[in-house]
Order: C-alpha cells, then structure tokens, then sequence
C-alpha cells in the first residue's frame, strides 16, 4: 500500500510550482501583447528554469506512483482508500485547470506571435529596388531574397 500522504504532499508541492508557472505566463502572454520584446527576450532564462523544474518533478512523480494502482492521477484518485479520495480529487481536478489554463496562454502567445510574423511578411512582400540605371522598380520580397543582383 502506498503512502497516500506522501503522494498528497507531492502534488501540493507540484500544484504549487504550476502555479507560480501559471503566474509567470500571463506575464510573458502580456510582454508579448505589450510589445515588450526585451523583457520577453530576458525572461528566457526564467522560463527554461520552469521547464526543467518541470521535468524534476515528473520524474519524482513517475517514482513516488511507481506501483500505485492506476496509471493517471484521476485513476489514482478513485482507487485511493476513502479517507484520502476527496483530497486527492480536489488536487486532480486543480492540476488539470491549471495545466489547461497554461495550455490557453500558450495557444495564445502562438496565435499572437503567428498573427504579428504575417503582417510583417504582408509589409515586405513588396519593396522598392533600383536597379542599375536608377530605375525604381517594385519586386517581391521572396524574390530578392534569393536573387544576387540585390
């Protein structure tokens, strides 16, 4: 039998850290949307330190349920002895929303990004080059790039 309270510890440790990246998202979601492209570019670092925060705690996860009946944390949840199902419920269902929720700002932050690299290709799509007699003459910007007179 597993230790139930060592497990609703883990995930109290392990909501707490999603939170905080949780957090640290809506605030890279509003340097994007802020045109703060140097605190974004900055808070990098920070991020990667997430991700690998992250990481150490799904593979302590992966050992701390290593033989615990049930194969998600939902499964865990309902299998668990009753005294400890509610707790480890509530604990799911928290998880979940914050891990979606994470999932939305990122979608986000793409669709943002996507949105932002199509109106500067539509603005360089066509640029004004001279030519060898000083002739302004429109091209499109795919083909200057691949082209050696320019």
């Amino acid at each position: 039998m597993s230790d139930y309270n060592k497990i609703i510890a883990f995930f109290d440790e392990y909501i707490a850290h999603y939170r905080e990246f949780l957090q640290f998202e809506y605030l890279k979601l509003d340097m994007l949307n802020h045109n703060q492209i140097e605190q974004l570019s900055a808070s990098l670092s920070k991020e990667q330190a997430f991700i690998m925060k992250t990481n150490s705690y799904e593979t302590k996860r992966m050992k701390l349920l290593d033989g615990v009946k049930g194969s998600t944390f939902a499964e865990i949840a309902e299998n668990a002895p009753e005294e400890f199902r509610d707790r480890l419920t509530g604990q799911h269902k928290e998880l979940s929303e914050i891990v979606f929720r994470i999932k939305e700002l990122n979608d986000a932050a793409n669709i943002t990004v996507t949105e932002r690299l199509k109106k500067i290709e539509r603005k360089t799509a066509e640029l004004d080059v001279y030519d060898g007699r000083g002739t302004v003459k429109r091209e499109h910007a795919s083909r200057l790039v691949i082209s050696k007179n320019v």
